[in-house]
């Protein structure tokens, strides 16, 4: 592993593959994000992954920025009462935002002494105690082979209550530009349902047969759509040129968040562990109980 330093002054940790083909970079400052991926495409050449937003390097915005984001202790949207953000945690009302507070911490590096993987880590503290009020200890752990890179975030309950959270992971997918082949660039997936969303996006209203795949991702249609996998844990993105990227996750990451803007050159293609507002739902998100782990993984690779 290699340790650079950007101009916006974030340290930039570099893995590499055996055969040196595929690179990653990750930075714990911003969230133990993954901000670049590269992967050999048609013909070898080194081909970027990830997008990245014009703000990714800010240090004010509480934004995403692109990249791999991980995602805990909630993904997506909550509401309750009428105000954004809001749950009860313990009686008490609290404000969560949008896929929850990892994505804006810096982490810390636990581990770094091989040039193919890196892991990371962050424990609660007092700006987490704030909006989430439990002990939890997350490891990142990511790790580059010949075309492929593996994400895996482990979850410890350190507390003396049963934790509630749901974790997932939100990769940003680079596209051609809008006009230049975003839209013949197809996503591929296999799902059991389509989940439907309430107006607000922040819970569940019903379910409906999942579209017939593959898709376009500039496709109005399937921008904020929810799926549920079920067995299938593969999809696939399949670019104008032949290149193709496919995704696998873990079974504990059983939904998939698809969004996209028109005019921009991306695609997220999100797996979750539940839906949006399942913090609210009694026996809907995931209780671990003290002094338990547990973990989930994606894979992404181009061959």
């Amino acid at each position: 592993m290699t340790t650079t330093r950007t101009s916006h002054g974030f340290e930039v940790h570099t893995l590499a593959s055996p055969d040196g083909a595929t690179v990653a970079e990750i930075v714990p400052e911003l969230g133990g994000i993954v901000s670049s991926l590269r992967l050999p495409g048609p013909g070898g050449a080194p081909r970027e992954i990830l997008y990245r937003h014009p703000w990714f390097w800010s240090r004010e915005t509480d934004e995403l920025r692109g990249g791999i984001p991980p995602l805990f202790p909630i993904c997506g949207r909550l509401l309750r009462d009428g105000v954004p953000g809001r749950y009860l945690a313990n009686g008490m009302p609290r404000i969560l935002p949008i896929h929850g507070v990892a994505f804006r911490l810096p982490w810390e590096i636990a581990d770094a002494g091989r040039t193919d993987a890196l892991a990371l880590r962050l424990t609660d503290s007092p700006a987490t105690r704030e909006a989430y009020p439990f002990a939890f200890e997350l490891e990142l752990h990511y790790a580059v082979a010949d075309s492929e890179l593996t994400c895996r975030l482990a979850v410890r309950n350190t507390g003396i209550a049963p934790l509630p959270y749901y974790a997932g992971f939100h990769p940003y997918f680079a596209t051609p530009p809008a006009g230049e082949g975003k839209e013949r660039t197809l996503y591929h997936a296999a799902p059991r349902c389509r989940r439907l969303y309430n107006d607000t996006l922040t819970d569940l209203a019903g379910d409906a047969p999942a579209p017939s795949f593959p898709v376009s991702v500039n496709d109005p249609l399937i921008n904020e759509m929810l799926l549920e996998t079920g067995d299938a844990v593969e999809s696939r993105l399949v670019f104008p040129d032949g290149f193709v990227l496919r995704q696998i996750a873990e079974p504990i990451l059983p939904f998939r968040q698809l969004y996209t803007l028109p005019d921009r050159p991306f695609f997220c293609d999100e797996p979750w562990m539940a839906p949006p507002g399942a913090l609210q739902h009694p026996g809907a998100p995931r209780l671990l109980p003290p002094g338990q782990s547990e973990s989930a993984a994606i894979r992404l690779t181009g061959r």
